[in-house]
């Protein structure tokens, strides 16, 4: 822990004096500092020349007035530690400076006066309560109450911003959305909360529901008090306006219209990122906000093997099949109300409760989950085809399904939400490939959908659309994209943002960037900024580190796949006649009723017998559907 958080710590002598030997692990170089360390675990046994190693404070600078020899006043900056003192008149307020960042007399350190203002006898202040005895859980239960409502509604602001906001609102948006974003964060950081989760925790039985609902607020808490409220709240309005000038950009195809914004999101991202950091890269703390205990170090070997083999796999499969078109949906005029009531049946069919959820229109689909009862779906139709707006309704509906699948036991609670966004994605890609690429479920829906489309779906078949939605052919589009390259799509997002989070890319510099790898991976250019870097809301949102988990997901959802097949060998008879119940039952049982109470792997594992594996995932592109190569 000591060699990887250099920055963060102290390393002193045990015994030492006047600030001797003291050495601040941001003023060395990672050799000095493994020296050092090695010095200090050779003395590890003695008790007069031990070492300690302590978090080091940041300590603020201020200006003070410093009289020359010459007589003249000057101002300098000193490191400012403030402190309390026990005094037989009551509790007394100290103040030291030095000049060096180890406060201490003998560096040129000393005492400085400290002004009290007393406060007007009309000024009231709260006093704190006692937290213990028998009432802390339920005044822990209320704080968790009210969380989760804030956690509602400035979810609902962003649905409603995606939605329904009209365009003038927008920047008001933004100040709402902060003001909640900041009461969020105080109820989050008060110490109140972090008095009542230890108060309650000796009552909480090892392995219980209640032990893991306070081992996870202690990590959203520990992740609240990494930020400061003013970059909460800034981050908040700068995010508002992103996603504005994002829609505005993506109507006029030119990225200079999102730049200056995204500009400034980014900064704030960044310091986000420094905030949050959980080891030296500062990626890593950002990727810990979707995906808990995951690093970059994990991810990006697994991220480049998978693109080594799906490269010359897609590029294989994508000279199959000239023909692949023929008997599929061909382009038309697809009325998007009539595609919204086809994708309402769809989602009834699939088991969604629509007196527990909603579906709406919006420019990118998104699911928000806003309360217990309060799940909202939004996808988007296109007039020309309606495949994009049914393959976002699967992937929509696999979110939606997990977010009403919680135990009953656990709604209320902070276990009712996803275990990680790559289990959350794994739901979403397993409807709509597994289940929405084969070929007995357009067996089914393939006639309804030609009842409403008569005139341009006469000439389809089921095994034409099937042949059609499996084709590999590389693109620009990553929503639209084959099994074979969707994470080649993902794989260029990594590079890009990990990137622009280092500094190493230039917001200005980001299109052709965009545009370079493309060709590279895919070898597509887009032609123009709305089809390359403008494609995704996710940077808009200032939602860095999200990216990787579809690929998780991908690979998670292949795996439940297979071990579900294994159970239920006659499911894909059941699909042929529009009833999936067996495969939404077994979710149920195996994912979708724990929540947040166990992790991604222990899901996993506990579902599949195994941890996250990619092999499930390449056995299917290689030609491992239970129904033959499309």
């Amino acid at each position: 822990y000591a060699r990887r958080h250099r920055e963060q710590l102290v390393l002193k002598p045990n015994r030492g004096y006047g600030g001797a030997g003291v050495h601040l692990g941001a003023h060395r170089e990672q050799g000095e500092w493994e020296a050092l360390l090695e010095e200090a675990l050779a003395r590890a046994d003695d008790p007069e020349q031990s070492w300690v190693v302590q978090a080091a404070a940041s300590l603020p600078v201020a200006e003070f007035p410093v009289v020359g020899a010459d007589g003249r006043v000057h101002e300098e900056p000193f490191f400012v530690v403030h402190g309390f003192a026990p005094t037989d008149g009551g509790l007394g307020t100290l103040c030291r400076v030095s000049q060096k960042a180890v406060v201490n007399v003998a560096q040129r350190g000393g005492m400085a006066a400290v002004l009290v203002g007393h406060p007007p006898p009309e000024l009231r202040s709260p006093r704190r309560p006692r937290v213990g005895g028998p009432g802390a859980e339920a005044r822990l239960r209320r704080r968790i109450e009210d969380l989760r409502a804030l956690d509602g509604t400035i979810g609902l602001l962003g649905w409603d911003e995606e939605t329904y906001l009209p365009g003038a609102a927008r920047a008001g948006r933004g100040a709402q959305t902060a003001v909640v974003e900041s009461l969020r964060h105080r109820l989050l950081v008060d110490d109140d909360l972090g008095d009542l989760v230890e108060e309650v925790s000796p009552r909480a039985p090892a392995g219980s529901r209640l032990a893991a609902e306070l081992e996870h607020l202690r990590r959203v808490r520990r992740l609240a008090l990494a930020l400061p409220e003013d970059l909460v709240r800034a981050f908040a309005a700068a995010r508002s306006r992103a996603l504005s000038a994002w829609e505005a950009a993506r109507a006029e195809r030119a990225f200079g219209v999102f730049a200056p914004g995204f500009s400034d999101l980014l900064a704030l991202v960044r310091e986000r990122a420094g905030c949050l950091r959980c080891s030296e890269d500062l990626y890593d703390g950002l990727l810990e906000e979707h995906e808990p205990g995951l690093r970059r170090g994990r991810l990006e070997p697994l991220l480049a093997t998978l693109g080594s083999r799906l490269a010359p796999l897609s590029r294989e499969r994508a000279g199959r099949h000239p023909d692949a078109d023929a008997g599929g949906v061909p382009p038309g005029r697809y009325g998007p109300t009539r595609q919204e009531r086809f994708c309402r049946r769809l989602l009834g069919d699939l088991g969604f409760d629509f007196t527990r959820g909603r579906l709406d229109r919006s420019t990118h689909p998104f699911t928000l989950l806003a309360g217990d009862g309060d799940v909202r779906l939004t996808v988007r139709f296109l007039p020309a085809s309606p495949l994009p707006g049914l393959f976002a309704t699967l992937h929509e509906a696999g979110h939606g399904l997990y977010d009403q699948g919680f135990a009953p036991e656990l709604r209320g609670t902070l276990l009712a939400e996803g275990a990680g966004m790559g289990i959350h994605e794994s739901q979403s890609r397993l409807w709509e490939n597994h289940v929405g690429r084969s070929l007995p479920f357009w067996e089914h829906y393939l006639p309804e959908l030609r009842r409403l489309f008569p005139a341009s779906l006469g000439g389809a078949t089921p095994e034409g659309v099937w042949r059609q939605v499996n084709r590999v052919r590389p693109g620009v589009q990553r929503v639209a994209a084959d099994e074979a390259t969707y994470d080649l799509h993902i794989l260029l997002r990594f590079r890009l943002e990990v990137a622009l989070l280092g500094g190493d890319l230039a917001v200005g510099d980001l299109p052709a960037a965009w545009a370079d790898e493309s060709q590279e991976l895919l070898g597509v250019r887009p032609a123009d900024d709305r089809e390359g870097c403008l494609q995704d809301v996710h940077w808009s949102l200032g939602a860095f580190g999200y990216f990787p988990s579809y690929t998780l997901g991908n690979l998670a959802a292949a795996q439940l796949m297979e071990a579900f097949l294994a159970a239920q060998p006659g499911f894909w008879g059941d699909v042929g006649r529009g009833d999936t119940s067996a495969l939404l039952g077994w979710l149920r049982r195996h994912v979708h009723r724990h929540g947040h109470r166990r992790s991604a792997d222990e899901l996993l594992a506990a579902a599949t017998g195994r941890p996250l594996d990619p092999e499930a995932f390449l056995r299917r592109l290689g030609g491992g559907s239970p129904w033959g190569e499309p």
